[in-house]
């Protein structure tokens, strides 16, 4: 695999370790929950809380929550970290237990989750 750090920026990607990304790169969580039907609004708050106490956390850039016009019952979590240690804190964090353990019993099926960094429009050409 190629080292994003080294390699031209058409080959940019989210592979590689902290040490071979650019500290400033953004890293961003993705996180897709899908509720048990009859359970929307529930977790829609359980996540709404989640996403407003985040905010606040060192490190966090940003977070949104989005609700899928395609599948009802489906919402999209997308949180963006200044770094990694930021985001390793966070994943200890209370508000991420609290949210863990009020979700668990509203979801359909585990929450798919991705890892990912920002590729700045700059970087594709």
């Amino acid at each position: 695999m190629s080292n994003p750090a080294n390699s031209t920026s058409k080959n940019r990607g989210p592979e590689g370790n902290q040490e071979s990304r650019d500290s400033n790169e953004i890293l961003i969580v993705v996180g897709v929950f899908t509720a048990i039907p009859g359970s929307e609004s529930s977790l829609a708050g359980v996540l709404s809380r989640y996403t407003v106490l985040t905010r606040g956390n060192p490190g966090c850039r940003n977070v949104d929550l989005a609700a899928s016009l395609i599948e009802p019952g489906r919402f999209v979590l997308i949180e963006k970290w200044a770094d990694e240690s930021a985001q390793r804190m966070h994943a200890d964090s209370n508000e991420m237990v609290a949210m863990a353990e009020a979700a668990l019993p509203l979801l359909q099926s585990a929450p798919v989750l991705d890892l990912t960094i920002g590729i700045s429009a700059h970087d594709l050409i």
